[in-house]
């Protein structure tokens, strides 16, 4: 790993280390959206293969893999087959950090509460999926 890449995966294990048990592509994603947002992770940065970023946070390469592909759909990286993941975001609007910030801490605070509730993160997010599913109509769980 390059030295940039190798400062990535870094401070992406210090960011899963204190995330208190959220999903790690969801982690990755907010940490190099942050990144990018920052500055500290300039347009046409390299990021790490997937391997060798899920050997390095200990994590599974289905885990990095989503979060790339997350981040690929936002516009925040783009893939070139053979070569790599590279940064192609220019930072975004001020507004539009705000607006994601406040998301982040929605997100945050959504997952403490389900915690005070008894839930786990997963089934948060199986809540959210038949959520999803049935296009925002009470699911047969909600019913019982």
């Amino acid at each position: 790993m390059a030295a940039s890449e190798d400062m990535l995966a870094r401070r992406l294990a210090a960011r899963l280390a204190e995330s208190g048990g959220e999903p790690a592509a969801h982690v990755i994603v907010e940490d190099v959206w942050l990144a990018v947002v920052e500055g500290s992770l300039p347009t046409g940065a390299r990021l790490p293969t997937t391997r060798q970023l899920a050997i390095a946070l200990g994590v599974s390469p289905r885990s990095v893999e989503r979060a790339y592909a997350e981040l690929e759909r936002r516009g925040v990286v783009a893939t070139r087959p053979g070569e790599g993941t590279f940064v192609r975001l220019e930072p975004p609007s001020a507004e539009a950090r705000e607006r994601h910030r406040e998301f982040a801490a929605l997100c945050r605070e959504t997952v403490a509460r389900a915690r005070e509730l008894g839930f786990s993160v997963d089934e948060l997010l199986d809540a959210l999926a038949d959520y999803r599913a049935t296009g925002g109509r009470a699911s047969t769980r909600d019913r019982s």
